[in-house]
């Protein structure tokens, strides 16, 4: 039996999932269901948006294209939702390794940062450092491979993303030639100093060694 949002089940409605709202165009009332994203009033035929949509379901609601198609796609779409999922799906994989999951949302974190002063696509970036570790394998071939299966299943990531990703992923530590790679190897590199004014890791940004001067305390 193909499921069914639990949202949209009206046996569960309670009065006020029903409600009337003044039209902003006429005044006229119109009725709006709690489901409704848009409503064109029976007045003056104007579209209406829900003034009390709530889009948090769409974003993470597996039955979120039934009930809004298109639109359940746009929510996901967003950047904050796409970062939050890849984190849930980190948390998940480095669920007994606390160490990895401490460096993967710490480098995620600055290569954030990073990857805004670098002109990277942030979400490329944050992506890489979360499943970089993926089997305490330390980027490889075997990392991207299990990075691209779980990005696959992210509704909204683009396949471009996805690739790019990997291929940060997969060249590991050898140079590669792409400003992902050396804002995520920036980024990780941050992500372990311990703020010991002796630590001197070579960086591949500016801006990663600017921020490595304050971390440590020291001049450049």
């Amino acid at each position: 039996m193909e499921g069914r949002c639990p949202g949209q089940d009206r046996r569960c409605w309670k009065p006020e999932d029903i409600f009337e709202e003044p039209c902003p165009h006429c005044g006229g009332p119109i009725e709006f269901w709690k489901d409704d994203v848009t409503v064109r009033c029976p007045h003056c035929r104007q579209p209406v948006t829900n003034p009390r949509f709530d889009p948090g379901c769409a974003a993470w609601c597996s039955y979120a294209h039934k009930c809004l198609g298109e639109i359940a796609l746009t929510y996901q779409r967003q950047p904050r939702v796409l970062r939050d999922k890849l984190e849930v799906e980190a948390r998940k994989n480095y669920l007994n390794n606390k160490q990895l999951l401490n460096v993967a949302l710490k480098s995620a974190g600055w290569a954030e940062k990073l990857a805004r002063e670098e002109g990277v696509e942030p979400l490329v970036a944050i992506a890489a450092c979360l499943f970089y570790d993926l089997g305490g394998a330390g980027g490889g071939p075997d990392a991207a491979s299990r990075a691209r299966q779980i990005m696959a299943a992210v509704p909204g990531l683009e396949p471009a993303v996805i690739q790019e990703v990997a291929a940060v992923i997969a060249a590991g530590e050898k140079t590669l030639d792409l400003p992902a790679w050396r804002v995520v190897q920036d980024a990780r590199r941050l992500a372990r100093l311990t703020g010991d004014p002796h630590e001197r890791p070579t960086f591949y940004t500016a801006a990663s060694q600017g921020l490595a001067a304050e971390l440590t305390g020291r001049s450049e």
